[in-house]
């Protein structure tokens, strides 16, 4: 796969800390006993391990503070995460909210809740290299060395102080955290929704940098490049190109008639559509291989996300032949634009190709969950030799005690 576009620095060694990046990160739910100790994390960390001991819910974890930075209410969490801003500023933000209890765990939200039903915030401290800046306990918040006005006690400062200079830079190192399951199949799962304010949102994101900085989704980034931005939308379908060879073209169109009847939807929304050598239709994303479309999303992120974006990959190899997999570990051991990678995989290439300083070794007993550097169990130098120790290593194969 060809270097990204627009790439600095190289590689992930020796970049500086212009990032939105975590160091460390402990989390509890009290409500149902599950315990995060203390786990520190690299620009490139591979967490492995046994299944069920814990590895996708550390990537739970960091999205559910990505949920309490944008004001929602977690029953029974309790955290403390310490990361670097791209000023280069260390912070530290902890708090816990109250636990109500299992009967408060609602299944499905059928609605949005009553503040008096939401579980409140117990304490909340923010500080940045280490000088207090908030302070919050149930009888009110201190801000800078100064007491606000009362605010809601279900939100995080996070949120409700936004919009002051000193928080807001903090709170929007959270929208640099990227989660995406690129692994569904249906049509209803891969299509755009439609979207009344499309044009609008064309004409506001036409450069590269106000595409990568906007929020929406990664396949929205990926049409307004198409039409905006075609020399970094054709890095991306060359890329993608350079792992599924026989595919010759790339697009992101509203679909045509070709002589058929094609619902009005299809013909005003945006669609992915790949065309094959040899084959003169276009095949639109519901009809792309679950591998497919999983990579080309893989690599618009890369491409698309924000500089100093936190990127979390659950069980990286899923759906992925073995062509696409070492393409894309290349590219991400490959990234530049100061990009954080948190990953969880089986997959011995994977794990085989990431230095193994990098590796977490998670293990658990009961719900209290542990993450262990390859130093701890004395692995070997070489790749070749840690990697043969660790499949063997009781803590790999067992993972809860």
């Amino acid at each position: 796969m060809r270097p990204l576009f627009l790439a600095q620095n190289g590689n992930l060694k020796g970049l500086g800390f212009r990032k939105m990046r975590i160091n460390k990160l402990s989390y509890e739910s009290r409500t149902t006993g599950w315990c995060l100790k203390s786990i520190s994390f690299d620009q490139l960390t591979l967490l492995v391990g046994a299944s069920g001991v814990g590895k996708t819910r550390i990537l739970r974890a960091i999205l559910d503070l990505k949920k309490i930075s944008r004001g929602e209410s977690l029953n029974g969490v309790r955290w403390s995460i310490i990361f670097h801003t791209r000023t280069r500023s260390e912070c530290r933000w902890e708090g816990a909210f109250e636990d109500k209890g299992l009967a408060a765990e609602r299944i499905f939200d059928l609605g949005e809740d009553e503040e008096k039903d939401k579980p409140k915030i117990e304490f909340e401290k923010v500080f940045v290299d280490e000088c207090e800046l908030v302070s919050r306990t149930s009888a009110g918040i201190v801000f800078d060395g100064k007491e606000t006005v009362k605010l809601s006690q279900t939100e995080s400062v996070l949120s409700l102080l936004k919009e002051e200079e000193k928080i807001g830079g903090i709170t929007a190192e959270f929208e640099r955290v990227i989660f995406d399951d690129n692994t569904g199949s249906a049509m209803a799962l891969r299509r755009f929704a439609f979207d009344e304010e499309l044009d609008e949102k064309l004409e506001a994101y036409k450069t590269i940098e106000a595409i990568r900085n906007c929020r929406e989704g990664i396949k929205l980034k990926l049409y307004f490049a198409y039409m905006n931005q075609r020399e970094c939308f054709d890095e991306i379908a060359g890329s993608f190109i350079d792992v599924f060879p026989y595919v010759e073209k790339v697009k992101v169109e509203p679909l045509t008639d070709n002589g058929k009847k094609v619902p009005l939807f299809f013909r005003e929304t945006p669609i992915i559509q790949i065309k094959e050598k040899g084959i003169s239709n276009w095949i639109d994303e519901s009809k792309m291989s679950s591998g497919m479309h999983r990579v080309l999303m893989h690599v618009a992120e890369l491409y698309l996300c924000a500089d100093s974006s936190l990127i979390l990959i659950d069980e990286f190899e899923n759906s992925l032949g073995v062509n696409c997999i070492d393409d894309l570990t290349d590219s991400i051991l490959e990234a530049g634009r100061d990009l954080q990678f948190i990953m969880t995989s089986h997959h011995p290439y994977i794990i085989n190709n990431i230095d193994f300083p990098n590796w977490k070794i998670i293990t658990r007993k009961a719900g209290i969950v542990f993450a262990r550097d390859a130093a701890d169990f004395n692995l070997g130098t070489s790749k070749h030799q840690a990697f043969t120790q660790l499949i063997n290593l009781e803590e790999y194969l067992e993972g809860v005690q």
